[in-house]
């Protein structure tokens, strides 16, 4: 989705009069992502937001990356975005857990040979 700075505001918050547009990311845009996602993956960054502004990158939101609201309003999906969130993080915490679990069996064998 991209906001849109309303007509009283230079900020593209909705809480600052800006809106919400539907948006199909740009080969720049998929370029960006394609280079700074591996690195947010390898710190165990699954769900960020993005500001990107005239082509460049501003801001990287991983402590709160909203917008789920405003992408299931504005692109009136089926599937919540929030529903395909958290199945995917449940999936990355059991596969930490399955590792976990492995490595926990091979300790013991080591132990105990």
């Amino acid at each position: 989705m991209k906001r849109v700075p309303g007509n009283d505001d230079h900020r593209s918050n909705v809480t600052a009069g800006g809106s919400v547009q539907k948006h199909t990311l740009t080969k720049a845009e998929k370029a960006l992502c394609k280079q700074i996602g591996p690195k947010l993956v390898k710190d165990g960054l699954y769900f960020v937001g993005i500001d990107v502004i005239g082509g460049k990158l501003v801001e990287v939101n991983v402590m709160s990356p909203g917008g789920i609201t405003y992408i299931n309003k504005v692109y009136k999906t089926k599937v919540r975005v929030e529903e395909r969130v958290i199945d995917f993080l449940e999936s990355k915490v059991l596969d930490q857990l399955q590792a976990f679990d492995r490595r926990a069996r091979l300790r013991k064998t080591v132990e105990e040979a």
